[in-house]
């Protein structure tokens, strides 16, 4: 239906998007120790900011979205949610106290909330073909790691020169230029189908079918509650890298930048291009394979995240960053694509909305905060050494999210193809349907 190059240049478009839209928070990371000096913070109200105040509106506010991208026009929706998204973080520019830098998260998180559902179920309509969509979704996967490398290196940049606020400001602009393009040049291929009016041929699954699905299938409830745990833990973990590299090793925000830019693009890029690799080539009809090959990865963060946190030299520690970047990357494309497979086209974007809540719900909103208060109640013992110890603690729950991954992998083969018999089924109803009209 799309030529090859137009479907690259959609990828390309949609990977943007999920790049840009992660700026803001890397930008917290990177500038979290310069806001907590500015406003005079505490570690417990850093935690607040960074966690619950943006992941409540970040998760519920996905799902309601994502039931309108599942049967209406994801291009509209994904311009309107990264402008708006640009807006929000462009409003930093006017904050003066810890009041209005809340308001300005919260709007930044609804904007972010629109782009991910729709842009993650553009995907898998422009590539349909498993091996394909497994390379796609790694691609898409890699738009973290470079949102990494364009926050942090021109985030520090911008920061020494113009201060935070104007840096937010600054990196704002582009949601409103991407959003433009999205609109113009973006298809909405639901629309490009026979029998299809602007997605009215594809009627929105009931929340409490994608419910049901995302229970009675163990590998999808397992894979879902490996994401939580991981979400928990690196979003909990996320906002603390830069404030404690600065603390514990003296880095100034420009030499941060620099050096998280590099390491989390190219240990980010290098993990995921991996892991989509392996898969295609080893192991793209062995889906329990690809599980085992994520739980051990997985389980392999807490001795990466042990030495980054313990060594005393600051190269030392930085070095310790690339491996743990890299094998906390090797998970993303082979899942995201192996749950798009696991439930029918019209509710992978609610489905992926709803894992998406209860991850950010509990991840984003209870991680940085557990992370902020566990650093404050450490400090009267551990001194400048809290927030080390407060990182340590929460690093355990790979161990958790790993065993999950193994468990998803013992059932996947048996609920892909349950999977692919309910569409088939599905199929003659809907053909039937459309003919009658």
């Amino acid at each position: 239906m799309f030529r090859p190059a137009y479907r690259r240049y959609v990828l390309a478009v949609v990977t943007a998007v999920y790049m840009l839209n992660l700026v803001d928070r890397l930008l917290i990371v990177l500038l979290l120790q310069v806001i907590k000096k500015d406003l005079s913070l505490t570690d417990t109200e850093l935690g607040f900011l960074t966690g619950i105040a943006f992941g409540l509106f970040y998760a519920t506010l996905g799902i309601p979205i994502a039931r309108r991208a599942d049967h209406g026009d994801r291009v509209t929706i994904t311009s309107l949610a990264i402008g708006f998204w640009g807006l929000a973080v462009m409003a930093c520019l006017f904050v003066t106290g810890y009041a209005q830098l809340l308001v300005a998260r919260i709007a930044a998180a609804a904007g972010e909330a629109g782009c991910k559902p729709p842009t993650y179920s553009l995907v898998g309509d422009y590539f349909r073909e498993p091996a394909a969509r497994t390379r796609a979704m790694a691609i898409y996967a890699a738009g973290s790691p470079l949102a990494s490398l364009l926050t942090f290196v021109l985030g520090g940049w911008l920061n020494e020169l113009y201060g935070w606020r104007m840096t937010f400001f600054l990196m704002g602009i582009p949601g409103l230029i991407l959003a433009m393009l999205v609109k113009l040049t973006v298809v909405e291929p639901r629309g490009q189908k026979a029998g299809d009016r602007d997605g009215a041929g594809r009627p929105a699954e009931s929340m409490r079918s994608v419910l049901n699905t995302l229970w009675a299938q163990r590998s999808l409830r397992h894979l879902s509650i490996a994401l939580i745990l991981l979400y928990t833990m690196g979003l909990g973990l996320a906002p603390w890298y830069g404030a404690f590299l600065i603390r514990s090793h003296g880095m100034s925000t420009e030499e941060l930048g620099v050096w998280l830019g590099l390491i989390f693009s190219v240990g980010g890029i290098a993990g995921i291009l991996t892991g989509g690799y392996v898969v295609s080539r080893w192991f793209a009809d062995n889906e329990r394979g690809q599980m085992r090959l994520s739980a051990a990865t997985i389980a392999f963060l807490v001795p990466c995240y042990l030495a980054f946190l313990t060594l005393q030299q600051k190269y030392q520690a930085l070095a310790a960053l690339v491996p743990l970047i890299t094998v906390f990357s090797v998970y993303l494309g082979p899942t995201y694509a192996l749950m798009q497979r696991l439930v029918p086209d019209e509710m992978r974007a609610t489905m992926m909305a709803v894992v998406m809540m209860l991850a950010n719900l509990i991840g984003m909103g209870i991680g940085p905060q557990v992370v902020g208060i566990l650093s404050d109640t450490f400090m009267p013992f551990a001194g400048s050494d809290s927030l080390r110890y407060a990182m340590l603690s929460v690093s355990f729950l790979a161990f958790w999210a790993a065993y999950h991954f193994r468990q998803a992998g013992l059932t996947v083969k048996e609920d892909l193809f349950m999977s692919a018999d309910r569409v088939a089924q599905r199929a003659p109803c809907q053909s039937g349907a459309r003919a009658a009209e």
